[in-house]
């Protein structure tokens, strides 16, 4: 009788459509052995579990990369820490003096909880930070939606990289929902 490999819960995320001809770049499996990744937050730093996980680069085609995508499983039990972990995180960087960002917002849809940390312009080399947890399938997604050179990019203006990314996050809030 010949073993099975154990299933890949996050697999079906990997082939999710992002959006409109958002396709993968590149993606790397998390490193075995390192349980954990530390966030920066006012408090100094905290941890978050990863079972395990991927980091994928997506772009558009003939564009540089659009999204830094990270799909992590929590290790058994800790996803409640995790959430208060990647909270705290995002809440320093919203409180960070003198950032242009939108006010933090947590919103859920369909079973995934979104926490969305946006730039006021297209300045930096982030321009979006978003975190959306499904507690029902023990999954984290963290997307950092990055900047390019005019040249490189799909978007010319503002209200155009809006619809990229909410395209691309509702995608994957689908995608993980669906999980």
């Amino acid at each position: 009788m010949a073993r099975q490999a154990p299933a890949d819960p996050l697999r079906p995320l990997m082939g999710c459509s992002f959006g409109k001809d958002l396709q993968a770049q590149s993606v790397n499996r998390w490193p075995a052995g390192m349980p954990t990744r530390a966030v920066q937050t006012s408090t100094g730093p905290m941890q978050v579990s990863i079972a395990d996980g991927y980091r994928m680069l997506l772009a558009y085609p003939d564009t540089a990369p659009f999204v830094n995508l990270k799909l992590e499983r929590s290790q058994p039990g800790k996803l409640g820490a995790d959430r208060t972990a990647i909270l705290a995180q995002m809440t320093s960087f919203a409180a960070t003096p003198g950032a242009p960002v939108a006010p933090f917002k947590v919103i859920e849809r369909n079973g995934v909880e979104i926490m969305a940390l946006n730039n006021l312009t297209l300045t930096g080399d982030v321009i979006s930070l978003y975190t959306l947890i499904s507690e029902k399938n023990n999954v984290i997604a963290t997307a950092y939606l990055l900047n390019q050179k005019p040249a490189e990019r799909k978007f010319k203006n503002f209200e155009q990289y809006q619809a990229l990314r909410d395209d691309f996050i509702h995608s994957l809030a689908v995608c993980m929902a669906e999980l």
